[in-house]
């Protein structure tokens, strides 16, 4: 009886472990995929990259201007999109299209406190602070951004009945004064009409390969049932098969050059 009580409880633990080691070899098949698509995206020259980038705005401008997109509650349509880093399709010109024909601009903004997790907000940004190329979380999109007086100071500091609160630095990396949280407000993902999102690498069913922070995973389900959902990537990023997990958001269209 004892041998058999072994066994069972050795076929019980591989059964528990089998989930772990099944997602553990997907994830190093994505990790082995965004390498290997990384590196040819780098090998694509400048000078094809930016024709591909600018083939790639246009289309989406042609693509804006058939949608017939509309705001909702009498805002101007909302366009969710991204600050392009080295080798990634530049959307600069989509971005000051859009900007003329009135639309309201987002770009994700990795919150302080659960940027490890890969945590996202939207935030607005005028065409005079894009213009002005000092907005912080599209100078560099990989670090957190976010208010001053954190759920950590709410906690910790209190501040009396009338008084005005004074700006505390936050030890959260990121951390900005009010002000300027208020020049960049948090857009609700209720109020954006049109995703644009980036990939590491696709495949013709719409399965994306990011970087790996499930940013755009965890995102994606709050918007709304009809928002526009589009992808960006360069020709030479599409894959026969993506590698995916129940998580993984699918992209209805890419958009590619």
């Amino acid at each position: 009886m004892a041998a058999v009580k072994r066994t069972k409880k050795t076929a019980d633990t591989n059964d528990e472990l089998q989930p772990s080691t099944q997602a553990q070899e997907l994830l190093d098949k994505k990790a082995e995929l965004r390498r290997d698509l990384i590196e040819r995206r780098q090998e694509i020259r400048p000078s094809a990259r930016s024709a591909k980038s600018r083939d790639i705005c246009n289309q989406l401008l042609e693509l804006l201007k058939a949608s017939g997109i509309k705001g909702k509650g009498g805002q101007p349509a909302t366009l969710a999109v991204y600050a392009a880093l080295r080798y990634e399709v530049d959307l600069d010109r989509f971005i000051r299209g859009a900007y003329a024909y009135g639309y309201r601009i987002v770009f994700p903004c990795l919150v302080p406190n659960d940027a490890s997790a890969g945590t996202m907000s939207m935030r607005s940004v005028s065409c005079n602070n894009y213009l002005g190329g000092n907005v912080p979380f599209i100078v560099d999109p990989r670090k957190p951004w976010g208010p001053a007086v954190t759920e950590e100071h709410q906690t910790y500091m209190s501040t009396r009945a009338g008084a005005t609160r004074r700006f505390i630095p936050s030890r959260v990396k990121g951390s900005v004064p009010p002000k300027d949280d208020t020049r960049f407000p948090v857009i609700p993902p209720s109020e954006i009409d049109l995703v644009i999102a980036l990939a590491v690498a696709f495949d013709a069913q719409g399965n994306r390969l990011g970087y790996g922070r499930g940013t755009y995973d965890r995102y994606l389900p709050q918007l709304r049932e009809d928002c526009m959902l589009l992808g960006v990537a360069f020709a030479e990023q599409e894959v026969e098969a993506v590698p995916i997990d129940k998580h993984d958001r699918t992209i209805p269209r890419f958009i590619t050059a």
